[in-house]
């Protein structure tokens, strides 16, 4: 393999580190967007007496969502337990809205 080979591959391989990087950040804006604007969207909903746990659920099975596949991949212990906290959340917000709360 040549030199200019190398350097090509170089600057392939930083690119796709640098995508994989903003996709990162894409997505914890993703997840504080959704996670803002349930949050109003459920204080509206309780101001008006109805009910506001499928907004709380949604959020979690999403967040579950992220967590799980970041920890298959990465095996980091941290990530599971958020990934389960969400799921239990997830479970009890859905539990209540199927209830009318």
């Amino acid at each position: 393999m040549d030199r200019e080979e190398v350097l090509r591959r170089s600057r392939n391989e930083k690119n796709n580190e640098m995508e994989a990087r903003i996709w990162d950040r894409a997505m914890r804006w993703t997840y504080l967007g959704m996670v803002l604007a349930a949050a109003v969207f459920s204080y509206i909903r309780s101001l008006d007496g109805q009910p506001v746990m499928d907004l709380c659920a949604t959020v979690c099975i999403s967040v579950f969502a992220g967590r799980i596949y970041y920890y298959i991949k990465t095996k980091d212990k941290f990530n599971l337990i958020m990934a389960l906290f969400a799921l239990v959340i997830a479970v009890f917000a859905t539990v209540r809205f199927f209830m009318g709360h």
